[in-house]
């Protein structure tokens, strides 16, 4: 495996701009000088490291303590009586604690009321959304996106529309996946479990985060390899032995001042539509973003590291979706590290900034659709 590239050789485009809510337009040349001012404090954490890796599911925060997230409606009781068994719970590994909470059904309920919500609002005969084998809910980007297009959303494959897989898990369904057409949007995207995702940015950039447990000296990161599933950590190594369904990774270094930045770039069927910066503040490397600002592309990427980033989506079937990049602050090189085909609206995005983040999506759709 060739030799991963320098900051010089890679064409790296430095971070550009100070943090706004609107998409920046300078040059890939402009120097970030500063970093974004905390926006609120963060709660008690569990632990001071461990948090959710990648995207959440629940779209809740695992780093809260278990007082902070129930309700205060014990009429008296002590309350350690309610957030005991709370804790119990939470801690509770997946798939037991979506089994108990019974997630899935939740879930289309929430996704099925939505449908019918958004539908209202639209006439009978424009233009649908078909989804399959799952349902979109309110709080994914595409609910928005859909809101700016003015479609209807319907389920299961169809001969007009537009057809989108669509499976919030990591291994999408070979059975799905035949009944629907070969043209549907991330109808190749059949894995996106960190190994596959390494493995394909590894053949893409020329070399890989992954490391191995039990020979690397020093902090590394510990993560599930399922998209999406919580439990992610640094942990110092070597370690005596490998988890199995866990990948490791080095711990690379992201620190803009006293913040940490994950850089976030929408895909849409060969496109770069948007970037998003997202900030967290420091140790918390897989916290929820405590700021997410719509960038353009051009503030964080070269015209190189665009193209590495577009054949790394073509290579894993994402024709919709974001990535999940990191770059090393010493080295300038950048990881793809996760891959999202069903996208929840970023955490952190404040509402006046949901037209810079959902606007250019929607137009970058209406375009596909005029094609």
């Amino acid at each position: 495996m060739p030799e991963p590239k320098t900051a010089v050789d890679a064409g790296s485009a430095p971070i550009s701009g100070n943090p706004t809510h609107v998409p920046s337009t300078k040059p890939v040349g402009s120097q970030r000088t500063e970093v974004p001012h905390r926006t609120r404090t963060w709660p008690s954490p569990i632990s001071a490291i461990q948090a959710n890796a990648g995207s959440a599911a629940e779209g809740s925060n695992e780093n809260l303590m278990a007082s902070d997230t129930v309700p205060n409606d014990t009429h008296g009781l002590d309350s350690g009586l309610v957030a005991a068994p709370y804790a119990v719970f939470r801690s509770l590994p997946d798939p037991w604690r979506g089994w108990l909470s019974l997630r899935s059904t939740r879930r289309w309920l929430r996704a099925t009321r939505f449908a019918a919500r958004h539908n209202r609002r639209v006439a009978a005969d424009v233009l649908g959304f078909n989804f399959h084998p799952m349902r979109p809910e309110p709080n994914m980007s595409i609910a928005h996106v859909m809101r700016r297009l003015g479609v209807r959303i319907q389920f299961g494959p169809a001969e007009t529309g537009v057809n989108l897989a669509w499976d919030t898990g990591t291994w999408f369904s070979p059975k799905a996946a035949r009944q629907l057409p070969a043209s549907a949007i991330n109808a190749r995207c059949l894995d996106i479990s960190k190994t596959t995702v390494d493995r394909i940015w590894s053949e893409v950039a020329g070399y890989t985060i992954a490391v191995d447990p039990l020979t690397t000296v020093g902090p590394l990161v510990e993560k599930p390899d399922e998209n999406g599933r919580r439990g992610g950590r640094v942990v110092q190594g070597p370690l005596n032995s490998r988890k199995a369904g866990t990948v490791y990774q080095r711990l690379v270094d992201t620190r803009v001042g006293d913040r940490v930045l994950q850089i976030r770039p929408v895909i849409l069927c060969g496109e770069i539509v948007l970037v998003y910066e997202k900030w967290r503040e420091f140790p918390y490397w897989f916290q929820a973003a405590e700021l997410t600002v719509p960038k353009t592309v051009r503030d964080f990427f070269s015209e190189e590291q665009q193209a590495q980033l577009l054949r790394f989506a073509d290579a894993i079937g994402l024709d919709y979706g974001e990535l999940d990049v990191v770059r090393d602050e010493a080295t300038r090189l950048i990881y793809v590290v996760d891959a999202n085909r069903t996208p929840m609206r970023p955490k952190g995005l404040p509402d006046e900034s949901e037209d810079a983040a959902f606007g250019p999506q929607a137009e970058a759709f209406r375009a596909l659709l005029s094609r």
